[in-house]
């Protein structure tokens, strides 16, 4: 157990210090307060410390968790109890989720638990319709395009401030506690089945559960009409003392007992109806959901008390600087870095070389997804700059991967479009996106439609990547291998890293 929080904290060190080293760097540019300075470095190590209790207490409690239910699921039968747990768990996960969280404690003009709440009653429904695909093996790309033209429907009626929100919404809810269920679930439920094409339906789950909430935003913004623009003096913290991190922690601990206690609920009860839980597994499940508690509020209190105000300041100075387009290729490689030790998609990745049995890479996994979140990370900070509308990015870039799901392996397209859902994370949430709301300050531009949508573009652009790889693999073996043996079968995916 040692060696395995050694492991988290080290996977989380690994995540923070290209921030770190990048604010040092900045800081010879920028005039930074010696107050500010000291917060972001105490910040920086609470932040580990949370990241990575959070992290190893999610592996050894929620990875638990969902497989007993997985399982007990699919033993079952029961296809109503079936989709009804499945609505729950997508709920309870995705309001424990810290992504979340942070992303609805950024829009000042909108009740973050209101939002969080509607979010998850989406994910919650598009699990339940995840489940009835892995049970009636439905069709992935059709549940996905039918999806993508509602949302573009409603993008005419949604008030323009609503739209970056509701994709970031579908970018920042499949995470760290959502992932492991969602993974588990799909498997479990295509475990029974011996048809060539359930490997594949084990994929795609994440990839739904991140449309809904798209679609639940969307509908609020239709009913919500006194959206505002963000106030930034209600997010920066001006204090950075022994009181302030106090204070802080007092609020956090009560959002992160709001967001876990449905998660514990959940397990009382199942554990009530089934008793399959031995003393052994409950100890564990309590301890890592209580490691999980003190984990969350550490880094909740972290990432408000300091760390986010540095990046605002960041982006503020920056685009009001001489220096404004360096801070383009500065946030393209902190993005880089930032993937490659998201620790959702660790999980994921993880889950994909195990059930593909090592055929795709988690080498050639995290390359294609590092480099997609570089970019959009990029065009982000470009947008935030010019002000260019999200419409002009978003819009095109989900047409080009409703148009590549017809030419690219079913397999790949599944992946692509989980890989996407995984990829806008802790990171992002908490600098990345101040940085761009900095941006949007010191250019006097709206902070909802130029800053917000970057969890988007972060969740959209490597999905078109690893599509491109799938579309690459299957062109060059065209004549070996036919589109229905490579849709039917895993293969080596890993093979252009081993040949060249």
């Amino acid at each position: 157990m040692l060696k395995h929080i050694q492991n988290s904290l080290k996977e989380a060190v690994i995540s923070i210090i290209p921030v770190v080293i990048v604010v040092m760097l900045l800081s010879l540019l920028i005039p930074m307060t010696p107050s500010l300075m000291i917060s972001f470095f105490i910040s920086s190590v609470i932040l580990v410390i949370g990241t990575g209790l959070f992290t190893f207490g999610a592996d050894i409690s929620m990875l638990l968790i969902g497989e007993k239910i997985g399982n007990k699921l699919v033993r079952s039968k029961k296809i109503s109890i079936i989709l009804l747990v499945s609505l729950i768990i997508g709920i309870v996960t995705t309001i424990a989720e810290p992504d979340l969280r942070v992303l609805a404690d950024q829009l000042t003009s909108i009740p973050s638990n209101t939002l969080i709440i509607i979010i998850s009653v989406g994910v919650g429904v598009y699990m339940l319709l995840s489940s009835l695909r892995s049970i009636y093996n439905l069709d992935l790309n059709m549940m996905l395009l039918i999806s993508f033209i509602l949302i573009f429907i409603l993008m005419i009626f949604v008030p323009s401030d609503f739209i970056p929100i509701a994709f970031d919404s579908g970018g920042a809810t499949t995470g760290t506690i959502s992932i492991p269920f969602i993974m588990t679930l799909g498997v479990g439920l295509t475990a029974n089945r011996t048809d060539k094409k359930a490997k594949e339906s084990s994929f795609g789950l994440v990839a739904l559960c991140s449309t809904g909430p798209i679609l639940m935003v969307m509908l609020m913004g239709i009913f919500f009409n006194n959206v505002s623009d963000v106030n930034l003096s209600e997010l920066v913290n001006n204090s950075y003392g022994y009181n302030a991190y106090f204070s802080q922690l007092i609020v956090s601990l009560k959002d992160v007992l709001f967001s876990i206690s449905p998660i514990i609920i959940v397990f009382i009860i199942y554990q009530l109806i089934t008793k399959e839980i031995n003393k052994l597994e409950m100890r564990k499940i309590v301890f890592g959901l209580f490691v999980i508690i003190i984990g969350l509020t550490l880094f909740l209190t972290a990432a408000n008390v300091g760390f986010m105000d540095m990046g605002y300041l960041i982006g503020e100075y920056m685009a009001d600087s001489e220096y404004k387009y360096l801070l383009v290729p500065i946030v393209m490689i902190l993005a880089f870095f930032i993937a490659i030790a998201e620790p959702a998609v660790k999980i994921l990745v993880d889950q994909i070389e195990e059930l593909t049995e090592g055929s795709i890479s988690k080498k050639s996994m995290n390359l294609g997804l590092s480099l997609g979140v570089s970019l959009a990370a990029g065009m982000s900070i470009v947008r935030a700059f010019t002000g260019l509308s999200f419409l002009y990015f978003v819009i095109p870039g989900y047409i080009i991967c409703l148009a590549l799901m017809f030419f690219v392996p079913k397999t790949f397209t599944a992946i692509a479009f989980d890989s996407g859902g995984a990829t806008g994370g802790t990171l992002t949430t908490t600098f990345l996106l101040p940085i761009a709301i900095g941006v949007c300050l010191a250019n006097d531009g709206n902070i909802l439609t130029d800053a917000f949508g970057l969890a988007a573009l972060v969740s959209l652009i490597p999905i078109i990547t690893i599509q491109l790889i799938g579309l690459l693999y299957q062109v060059k073996n065209r004549r070996t291998i036919s589109i229905e043996d490579l849709d039917e079968s895993i293969v080596d995916y890993s093979w252009e890293v081993s040949n060249g």
